[in-house]
């Protein structure tokens, strides 16, 4: 009887220690996710720009928000799973409000597929929207819901970004020109020796990190100055 009693005790002991420990293994856990995960935050920039030669011809493809008659083009190379790009396409777009007859941005794939397994599929999603004229939306919205990709169809991203014929951009998706216009951007970026997104060419120079809309409005008023 008392060596059934000291079990019961011990494993009432046990079962107390294994409890306290799932405790402390939850907080660490829940530390770690909410508290001690890097949040995204606009690269520094504290680097020098490295010129692009050639850069030019990068403005001969991609997808271009802003008017055609632009006087400063920047080249943008993002990945919609990219949380500083998403940082970069808020300030884009600032900076395209403050000059809207000046300022056009063209928009080129460079998918992270190592770490971020849906970039390819965004990118070609967004191709397809951009055959239907909606590219700038859907774009906007992928940024705005970027914890949503992956768990959000396409064709959801596209209604919600009133994409008009979900039947056209569904069948874009399987066809093999949205994937070759996505190759194309990816060997541009990997010809120039880009090594991470965003990366964003303005008048030849490549600004390091995210640059913030100060930073843009500084090289981009010195290319309208001539001053480069």
């Amino acid at each position: 009887m008392e060596r059934s009693k000291l079990y019961r005790r011990l494993n009432n002991v046990v079962s107390g220690i294994l409890v306290i420990c799932a405790v402390l293994v939850t907080a660490v856990v829940v530390k770690r996710e909410f508290f001690d995960a890097p949040r995204p935050q606009p690269q520094g920039t504290s680097r020098a720009p490295v010129r692009i030669e050639d850069w030019e011809s990068m403005t001969g493809a991609g997808l271009r928000m802003g008017p055609g008659d632009a006087s400063v083009v920047l080249v943008e190379f993002a990945d919609f799973q990219c949380p500083f790009c998403a940082v970069a396409a808020d300030n884009l777009r600032d900076i395209r409000s403050r000059y809207p007859a000046d300022v056009a941005v063209i928009f080129r794939h460079f998918p992270l597929s190592s770490i971020h397994p849906h970039a390819r599929a965004a990118a070609i999603a967004a191709e397809c929207a951009a055959a239907q004229g909606r590219f700038e939306a859907f774009h906007d919205l992928l940024f705005q819901e970027q914890h949503s990709i992956g768990a959000v169809g396409w064709t959801e991203f596209a209604a919600r970004a009133d994409v008009p014929s979900i039947t056209d951009f569904e069948a874009c998706t399987k066809d093999d020109r949205p994937k070759e216009r996505v190759d194309e951007d990816l060997r541009a970026a990997i010809g120039a020796n880009l090594t991470g997104t965003p990366s964003v060419i303005i008048d030849g120079l490549l600004i390091p990190g995210t640059p913030s809309v100060d930073t843009l409005e500084a090289y981009i008023r010195r290319a309208l100055e001539g001053d480069t």
